[in-house]
């Protein structure tokens, strides 16, 4: 080790391991290097979870991913070789920014997810999304690192030790529960929200109160929080974040298609969410939220043999102050990809409860006792009502009675006027049918002449037609236009976009099934609307440093539009010192661009004018007088 890197510094140091930067001299390029601690070194678990992440990032070679280069042992000591980022973490970038821009933070949304997905379609689950997990190179490229808690996709259970930033993590993992891909989706779309409004959805006195949060409480709408946002982003942070895993996103290549589209048309309704059940309303406490709760006693804490106290039922004493990099590429003092593994209590010898816990555990009983006798009073109110038709306990007075009438046949908004004309309560219950009219009374459940009494529940079967019919023709209708069709025939719309060169922007390609197709209401018909025709993304190329031709040269290849700025720069003369869009974004093919070039300042040297000898100016001899003439004298006669 010693004859090819050389250590220049360490520059973090943590829970289990330390971090130097050094330089890698057979390929001549600095890495960083992590070193496990010498206590652990000899634990087999700890060398085992030190190896984990060498073995699940090394996999990985993507560009959006930070990169292993080696793993190895030297004397004893285990060590880790990866890429050496010259950057600052997305965490530390929102804290000096603010809220970004949506472009920008779609953009770089983008680049984190197809980082994610790398690691996805390898089995890798990252298990700890976060931004103080997403380093932004000094060129804006867009990395993840830090797969200090990956799993491959085998092992699909996670313990409470491994918790991984409270802030950031999904309610089944907060739970101790199975894990796979839509776990990486609820942190990513919690880190979008960060980006978009500058904050964090939940928060609390406690790492175990945001937790709860995570688990019990709806994530708030972006919306709500930041005016301005696009509809198409509500809705896809809405979707990352829900509380079921099968209501989130399925597969990041569904999220990343839905974030590119989003680019290109912002507000349109393209993001498709699930129907949220009865049973996905529900949300009860399990025995794991429950540890959580005894655990927040702070009677939780755990230490290594002979080793520093380092667990604390508090996670943010050293999690949430964790990033890899300061400032442009050096490393904080807290940094160590490894400190979410604390030292594990071992099962065998679990500790007798203190008084505190008892008494903690007491309290949950008596809740849960208590819980249960105001679930068994609400049912015995309930059927007493439903068998004495009051809501009292018998004494109550007697409700005038009314003599039902028919209503068969009737439009079913009339029908329902007329019943509640009578007093009575109206429900309306649709049925397909081939020989009774749309929206016609079918039958009802009270039959006419039927004394009844008042604010009585009559059920009216309504028809809602054929039970089949043929799709019609939307081809080049707007998508709301279509929308509202099908809805009206009571057809659940799926909406899809994709690239046209012949249909307009917003407007019906075709439907899935094809017009003509015969079609129930059960059926779901995606309508395929047009994005227009289809602009390339590019990437803004490294232009300072490089010549005004090279720079041009690149610009063209690339499919920019360029402009030309030129200020005086002694020394840079012909050479570009800036550009307007920052190398490495990704940007729409055409998109302009201003070049700043260099020009020599102009030297002034002071100018002699040559003398010439003054001559006098030659005057011409002034012309001597001459006599007047004479008159000749005239002869005599």
């Amino acid at each position: 080790m010693e004859d090819r890197y050389e250590i220049l510094d360490k520059i973090g140091a943590g829970g289990m391991s330390d971090v130097y930067k050094a330089k890698d001299h057979k390929l001549n390029r600095f890495v960083a290097i992590k070193f496990l601690k010498q206590e652990y070194c000899e634990d087999k678990n700890f060398v085992a979870k030190f190896q984990i992440e060498a073995q699940s990032a090394a996999a990985l070679l993507h560009p959006n991913v930070v990169s292993v280069y080696d793993v190895n042992e030297a004397d004893g000591i285990y060590y880790i070789v990866m890429e050496y980022v010259d950057g600052i973490t997305l965490k530390r970038y929102i804290d000096r920014n603010g809220r970004l821009p949506i472009k920008e933070a779609t953009s770089i949304a983008i680049q984190v997810g197809q980082g994610i997905e790398a690691a996805h379609n390898a089995n890798i689950i990252h298990r700890d999304i976060k931004p103080q997990n997403v380093l932004i190179s000094r060129e804006g490229k867009i990395k993840v690192t830090d797969f200090g808690i990956a799993r491959t996709t085998t092992a699909n259970t996670i313990s409470q030790d491994i918790l991984g930033s409270v802030h950031y993590i999904s309610p089944e993992q907060a739970r101790g529960g199975q894990v796979d891909e839509r776990s990486d989706i609820y942190s990513f779309g919690i880190v979008f929200y960060e980006m978009v409004t500058g904050e964090l959805p939940f928060d609390g006195d406690s790492t175990v109160t945001i937790a709860l949060k995570h688990i019990q409480e709806s994530v708030p709408l972006v919306s709500d929080i930041v005016s301005g946002v696009p509809s198409s982003v509500v809705r896809i942070i809405e979707k990352c974040t829900q509380k079921k895993p099968e209501r989130r996103y399925q597969k990041m290549s569904s999220l990343l298609s839905d974030l590119k589209t989003s680019l290109i048309s912002p507000n349109e309704d393209f993001v498709v969410l699930e129907p949220e059940t009865q049973e996905n309303a529900t949300i009860l406490m399990t025995d794991a939220d429950a540890r959580l709760l005894r655990n927040d006693s702070g009677r939780g804490r755990r230490q290594a043999a002979g080793g520093p106290d380092r667990y604390s039922s508090d996670y943010d004493d050293y999690d949430e102050d964790y990033e890899p990099y300061d400032d442009y590429g050096e490393y904080d003092d807290e940094y160590d990809d490894y400190d979410d593994y604390d030292d594990y209590e071992d099962e065998k010898g679990k500790k007798e409860k203190d008084p505190a816990r008892k008494k903690l555990d007491r309290i949950l009983l008596i809740c849960g006792i208590v819980a249960g006798v105001i679930v068994l009073v609400v049912l015995g109110v309930v059927t007493i009502r439903a068998v004495t038709g009051s809501g009292g306990c018998g004494g109550a007075s007697k409700k005038e009675v009314v003599e039902m009438i028919d209503v068969t046949g009737k439009d079913s908004a009339e029908a329902k006027q007329l019943l509640e004309e009578l007093g009575l309560v109206v429900e309306l219950k649709y049925e397909s049918s081939k020989d009774v009219e749309e929206e016609k009374v079918i039958s009802q459940s009270v039959k006419p002449g039927t004394k009844v009494e008042k604010e009585s529940k009559v059920t009216l079967v309504v028809s809602s037609g054929k039970e089949s019919f043929k799709l019609a023709d939307y081809k080049g209708k707007t998508q709301q236009e279509a929308q509202e069709a099908l809805q009206k025939l009571g057809v659940q719309v799926k909406v899809t976009t994709k690239y046209s060169d012949e249909v307009e922007t917003g407007k019906v390609i075709e439907t899935n099934p094809p017009a003509g197709t015969e079609i129930s209401k059960s059926t779901v018909v995606e309508l395929i609307v047009s994005r227009g025709k289809e602009t390339k993304q590019v990437t803004v190329p490294q232009l300072v440093g490089q010549s005004q031709g090279n720079a041009e040269a690149m610009l063209i290849e690339a499919g920019l539009v360029y402009y030309v700025d030129w200020v005086e720069a002694a020394g840079q003369g012909g050479i570009v010192i800036n550009q307007s869009l920052a190398a490495g974004a990704s940007v729409d093919e055409g998109s302009e661009i201003t070049i700043t070039v260099g020009v020599e300042p102009e030297t002034t040297e002071p100018v002699t004018q040559p003398t010439e000898p003054v001559t006098e100016p030659q005057t011409e001899p002034e012309p001597e007088p001459q006599p007047e003439p004479q008159p000749e004298p005239q002869p005599e006669p």
